[in-house]
């Protein structure tokens, strides 16, 4: 059985204004828009709202990782790879993710939220909040995921040079 990519399932239902994978709604819109809600925040709230982003997409991404999940899939590699060509397909940049059971890493090339933030600072919360959300899925147990590089944070001549934002998840067993 092949399995479409995600841009290829998207229906784009003109007639109702709606783009669906399935019952799953997507909204077309530009980063540098989206991205804008930030620059009129203050530093506090900025870092607030960042983290509700994060929050947000990985509550609410959990349905779409619970979808793509495959039960054979024993390791979760053929879910990231899904994830990771998913991401591509929606415009959020090329995913690399490496795991090594413990510790899921994750460069991502060409992050639109990167690239659209003004500011010199983190920017890829939506990243970390569906990066959480797959690791999870992958290892049925909570995951502390987190941005360690953002190419937001460097100088507007090195942003064009680098373009590479870094991730990492690490399983938080309980006790």
């Amino acid at each position: 059985m092949t399995v479409l990519a995600l841009h290829e399932r998207l229906r784009y239902d003109v007639d109702s204004g709606q783009v669906l994978d399935e019952d799953r709604r997507y909204v077309l819109l530009r980063a540098d828009v989206l991205m804008g809600i930030f620059e009129g925040l203050s530093p506090g709230a900025s870092e607030d709202a960042m983290n509700a982003f994060r929050d947000s997409v990985d509550r609410y991404g959990s349905a779409s990782v619970r979808a793509y999940k495959n039960p054979a899939d024993a390791d979760g590699s053929q879910l990231l790879s899904t994830v990771a060509a998913g991401a591509a397909s929606l415009g959020w940049g090329r995913w690399e993710i490496e795991s090594d059971g413990t510790t899921c890493r994750l460069r991502v090339h060409n992050s639109p939220f990167a690239q659209a933030h003004r500011a010199q600072e983190k920017a890829c919360a939506p990243i970390v909040g569906m990066f959480s959300a797959v690791c999870s899925h992958v290892w049925q147990e909570r995951v502390l995921a987190r941005e360690l590089h953002c190419f937001a944070c460097e100088s507007p001549s090195a942003r064009a040079a680098t373009g590479v934002c870094t991730f990492e998840a690490i399983r938080q067993r309980s006790t």
